[in-house]
């Protein structure tokens, strides 16, 4: 809109009318801004209606504008991702072409997914009302291959948000990981992936370790200035390298910023970490509240398999689709894996050939080796 145009909006049947004015910059005097430089003019837009409608605008129409447009921005947003150096974030743009249409994996989950992120962004006053920080967890774990990445990514697309992938072998004590987060921004996708390898400690060699040390107690009476203090309380005496054990990178650190005193550092943050193996984790992760939702990435069924099919060759039916879904029901095979054999061709019926080749081959070895674990079985079995 040009300066002087208007234009009416209709909202709940009651009129609304924008208008561009200009205001500011230099006057007919000549003058000028406290840098020396002439002050350019400022656009605005003035909102008018009846009086009656006070409250219907101030209730309903302006909130309702606001977040029409902030759903405008984000849609428009050109998204970045960033990767972690040191104690800084360095990003480049992010053109990943993952979406929810073209996710391999259940319907029901990929929707209760869906849901989820809509709730989560329309309870900000919510998550303000309860006392908690305005953030959500998801642990996405399963083998490897069943599209964890590229849920990230889908959910990183559909949000809007930028994606922050933090590398903790990059970090090495706590105070670095906190810089780290705290600088991200608001509306912002932290990812931690293979979250299971990134702390060599297991929880119980951290707890006998934690233990060792605070049974490694001794006293020192003597003052800093060499003589002998007995009214002075004892100082406890700590282990060489203790200080150091405290300030590295640990577990606690992480998790302090996940639900502790820095979870509240920004909001509307989505925090996801990604596992292979669920049952390598601490338990401290697992903990009911600390990740929000657990999403189990399983092996390609039916459903997965027909968005691949439609997503490289447009089609929802074939005359190979049955003899497909049996198999599927019976060979633990991953989405990569199925995406890799529909790549081999740009021909339906060539790929999809060489799909069923592939499954029956994987069939036949799985028989073979369950075979030969029952007769080793039965083996250890006569010689007992």
């Amino acid at each position: 809109m040009e300066p002087g145009d208007s234009t009416t909006d209709v909202f709940d049947g009651v009129e609304f009318r924008w208008t561009s004015v200009e205001t500011g910059g230099d006057d007919g005097g000549g003058k000028k801004s406290k840098g020396g430089g002439h002050r350019a003019p400022r656009e605005s837009l003035e909102l008018s209606f009846d009086a009656e409608h006070t409250d219907t605008a101030l209730e309903r129409y302006v909130p309702f504008v606001m977040a029409t447009a902030e759903q405008l921005q984000r849609r428009d947003r050109v998204l970045r991702i960033f990767m972690n150096e040191v104690r800084s974030w360095h990003g480049f743009n992010h053109h990943h072409p993952a979406t929810f249409d073209t996710l391999a994996m259940d319907p029901d989950l990929k929707k209760s997914i869906v849901d989820d992120l809509d709730r989560f962004l329309k309870r900000k006053e919510y998550y303000r009302r309860i006392g908690k920080a305005w953030k959500r967890g998801y642990l996405l774990y399963g083998p490897p291959g069943t599209g964890k990445s590229s849920l990230v990514a889908a959910m990183a697309n559909y949000l809007r948000f930028n994606l922050y992938d933090l590398d903790l072998s990059e970090v090495r004590v706590n105070v670095a990981l906190q810089r780290l987060l705290i600088s991200m921004p608001n509306k912002s996708l932290l990812v931690i992936e293979d979250i299971d390898c990134c702390f060599d400690a297991k929880p119980r060699d951290r707890h006998r370790a934690a233990a060792a040390l605070e049974q490694a107690v001794d006293f020192d009476y003597t003052s800093d200035s060499g003589g002998d203090d007995y009214g002075a309380p004892p100082k406890p005496y700590r282990p060489p390298g203790a200080e150091l054990q405290q300030q590295k990178l640990t577990l606690s650190g992480l998790l302090n910023f996940i639900d502790g005193l820095w979870s509240t550092s920004g909001e509307e943050r989505v925090i996801v970490f990604t596992t292979n193996y669920r049952d390598r984790l601490d338990p401290a992760l697992l903990r009911p509240g600390r990740m929000d939702m657990h999403v189990y990435m399983g092996y390609c069924g039916w459903d997965a398999f027909r968005t691949l099919a439609h997503n490289y060759f447009l089609v929802d039916d074939h005359p190979l689709f049955p003899g497909m879904q049996e198999l599927l029901a019976e060979v633990e095979v991953t989405p990569a894996e199925v995406s890799e054999m529909l790549l081999r061709s740009e021909d339906a019926d060539v790929a999809l050939r060489l799909l069923r080749e592939f499954l029956h081959g994987k069939k036949r070895r799985a028989r073979k080796e369950a075979a030969e674990i029952k007769n080793e079985e039965a083996v250890e079995t006569k010689n007992e």
